[in-house]
């Protein structure tokens, strides 16, 4: 018959958690591969073992597999396993410690708590089946083994650096001093020797110790001739009959030119608007203010009005005269369009 003890270490082989009903279950977790340079140890990859106390619920993989390799029914089985869980109990308050084959061993603490220690001699990772522990020794503690004339010797090996890491060792001083030889020569020159600090402006020749600050020179013949020039042209320009022009300043650089033209005023034969004999009057004031708005509102209309005459203390603002009653009664309509009141007054 197949123990259940060996039951369990074949099924962690395959599955990540066995459970014990009413005892606990054994949960694995994979271990990467790991090296150790200090004691020259490479571990394999494998499983870590937990048990849980918690897990007491059959989940009927270990009933299964123990009524499967036994040939018994699934009742019968599950009864076998719980005798042995409770001959486990009984050990474990006995002081005793419960053995289970490539899995480890349980047993109690001084406070009556399960502990588990896992086998460390037993790989439970199946891919990891048959390989162990690989100790090697470091390459630099390794000793040099030297044939002389059939003479075995063990020597420590002797470290000669090589030329070229040497070489590339002691360049960065000269890389450093032609980076710093620079920077501590501009530093005294462009302050000393240059104006940077009164204007506040840097171009290129500061950085060139051989260039020359010298003050600019300005010739002013050739201006002075061009205006000379200018002054002894005659002004001809072309004038059109419009009193417009051209004046050619140079070779095809020509100015627009207008002239000054007098017309002359001819005398006009009309009469002013105050004299004429029907006047559109718009209101009647006593007050100069008065007089004045009225006014601004016809501007603002675009009327021109002016103040006809003055009648018993009160100006008369007129919008306009005619000599024609019916020439004036036809700028009475323009002016009801517009929103302004008036009537026509014969005066003269």
């Amino acid at each position: 018959m197949v123990s259940v003890e060996e039951l369990i270490g074949n099924l962690l082989l395959r599955h990540n958690c066995v459970i014990v009903p009413t005892f606990g279950g054994f949960v694995a977790k994979r271990i990467p591969a790991a090296i150790d340079l200090e004691k020259g140890i490479m571990q394999p990859p494998g499983k870590a073992l937990l048990f849980n106390r918690q897990l007491i619920n059959n989940d009927g993989l270990l009933t299964a597999e123990f009524a499967s390799q036994n040939a018994l029914d699934y009742s019968t089985a599950s009864g076998i396993i719980n005798k042995l869980v409770d001959s486990w109990n009984d050990q474990l308050k006995a002081g005793a410690r419960v053995a289970i084959d490539r899995v480890g061993f349980l047993y109690f603490d001084q406070e009556k708590n399960v502990c588990f220690e896992q086998d460390r001699f037993f790989n439970l990772l199946l891919e990891a089946y048959g390989l162990g522990k690989v100790h090697f020794t470091p390459v630099e503690d390794a000793p040099v083994v030297l044939v002389e004339e059939d003479k075995l010797s063990v020597e420590e090996p002797k470290i000669i650096e090589h030329p070229a890491l040497k070489a590339r060792s002691n360049a960065w001083k000269y890389v450093a001093a032609a980076c710093f030889l620079p920077i501590a020569f501009y530093s005294y020159w462009i302050p000393a020797k240059t104006n940077v600090l009164q204007s506040g402006m840097i171009s290129a020749k500061d950085f060139n110790p051989f260039h020359k600050n010298a003050l600019g020179k300005y010739k002013a013949e050739k201006l002075q001739s061009q205006i000379q020039e200018l002054k002894e042209a005659d002004f001809n320009p072309t004038i059109t009959a419009a009193g417009n022009g051209t004046y050619e300043f140079d070779a095809g650089l020509k100015f627009p030119v207008q002239m000054p033209k007098e017309i002359e005023n001819p005398p006009t034969t009309e009469k002013p608007q105050t004299e004429l004999p029907y006047q559109l009057i718009v209101g009647c004031f006593g007050s100069d203010s008065n007089v004045e708005n009225m006014l601004a509102q016809l501007r603002n209309k675009g009327v021109e009005g002016y103040v006809y005459d003055v009648s018993n203390g009160l100006k008369r603002v007129s919008a306009g005269g005619s000599s024609s009653d019916n020439e004036l009664r036809n700028r009475q309509n323009e002016l009801n369009v517009k929103g302004i009141k008036g009537w026509i007054f014969s005066g003269k």
